[in-house]
């Protein structure tokens, strides 16, 4: 079994430490001003947007095991087994996948008799392809 994180382009890491730098920014004004008592819904709310902007950077990874792709971010998690792939590529697509980076890989399977595709973007992307192109032949 191996894992290979995601790869992080360096302006959706910017994004989420401003945005985290501008929430918490507004929790300390709130502590200052003693208004986090008064207001306990927005402080819960600027916690919880902390750590969701934080979660895809700490849970995205993709697991290479003896029969298939396990891919995990946030609290999602997609099994391709080995067979079912068709195609795999690079691409620089825009769709929502669970990748961070615009250096993507594209992987084409078959599921429940459509075919379907998954963008991701592992940290060694050629590696990462190499071990696929491995154990999918």
């Amino acid at each position: 079994m191996q894992t290979f994180r995601s790869k992080i382009d360096w302006w959706v890491l910017g994004f989420i430490v401003a945005m985290s730098g501008l929430l918490i920014q507004l929790l300390l004004t709130m502590y200052a001003k003693g208004t986090m008592q008064e207001y306990p819904e927005h402080t819960v709310v600027y916690m919880l947007t902390v750590i969701l902007l934080w979660m895809p950077v700490m849970t995205t990874r993709y697991v290479l095991t003896e029969h298939e792709l396990i891919i995990h971010s946030m609290l999602f998690k997609w099994n391709i087994p080995f067979n079912d792939i068709q195609k795999i590529s690079q691409t620089d697509h825009l769709d929502v996948s669970p990748a961070l980076s615009l250096d993507r890989v594209k992987i084409e399977y078959i599921k429940d008799g459509k075919l379907k595709q998954m963008l991701i973007s592992p940290k060694k992307s050629q590696g990462f392809c190499q071990q696929l192109k491995l154990q999918t032949h």
